[in-house]
């Protein structure tokens, strides 16, 4: 392969690279997390409720036959009034990793450029350290997956109410969904891994091509000296 398809190689890395961080951004911005129906228990016939919030906002809208009613909802303030509505903890370590992963997949995209550009041979700038800066982000993308489906299933898919609604009777058990948002990260782990596969053929190419003029000079001594 020529240095010309290995640097294409790593430069794809670069738009892969874009629209992990994209992806990621996505994410942590939008309100889609998690979606949601609701019914009242008391006339489940009459009421209908649709509920979608993301890390830190989102949006209820309750009808009782008279109509809509929208409500917003800041996820924080919920949590800290109402510690049973999502584990803290889960969502702390989803919004951490996430945030690194997207810090992760920018260092990525500045990298592909260097390495377009130029040829390094430093641990964490060439070749090599785009494989872990792209896994690394594969990896802490893998485990916000991990993270929210913790809270999806032990939290979330029982209840996405607050306490005053589920005092009105109003229920959400077994109705909610993974939103959009949750699967703008799947995507990012994917573009991860994609760009984990490029560069490593990158680099396998690199490290071929500086062994084999080293190996040429041994055997050009040895027939020299005999």
């Amino acid at each position: 392969m020529s240095t010309f398809f290995k640097k294409s190689f790593v430069f794809c890395t670069f738009f892969v690279s874009c629209a992990s961080a994209a992806l990621l951004l996505a994410a942590l911005g939008t309100k889609h997390w998690t979606e949601s129906g609701a019914k009242r228990m008391k006339n489940p016939a009459e009421s209908d409720g649709k509920i979608h919030f993301g890390l830190f906002e989102g949006k209820k809208e309750l009808n009782v036959a008279y109509g809509w009613r929208t409500y917003e909802m800041d996820v924080i303030h919920i949590m800290k009034d109402e510690p049973e509505f999502l584990n803290y903890w889960f969502w702390l370590g989803t919004v951490t990793v996430l945030c690194v992963a997207l810090l992760t997949a920018v260092i990525s995209t500045i990298l592909a450029v260097i390495n377009t550009i130029t040829t390094s041979h430093r641990c964490l700038v060439g070749v090599s350290g785009l494989i872990f800066w792209n896994f690394l982000t594969c990896f802490l993308s893998l485990c916000g997956i991990g993270l929210w489906l913790a809270q999806f299933y032990t939290k979330i898919q029982y209840n996405v109410l607050t306490r005053e609604d589920r005092g009105n009777e109003w229920s959400s058990e077994n109705m909610a969904e993974l939103g959009y948002s949750f699967w703008f990260v799947v995507g990012a782990t994917c573009a991860s891994f994609v760009n984990v596969i490029l560069t490593s053929i990158a680099n396998n190419e690199h490290e071929t091509e500086t062994v084999i003029p080293v190996l040429e000079e041994k055997t050009n001594g040895a027939i020299m000296l005999y």
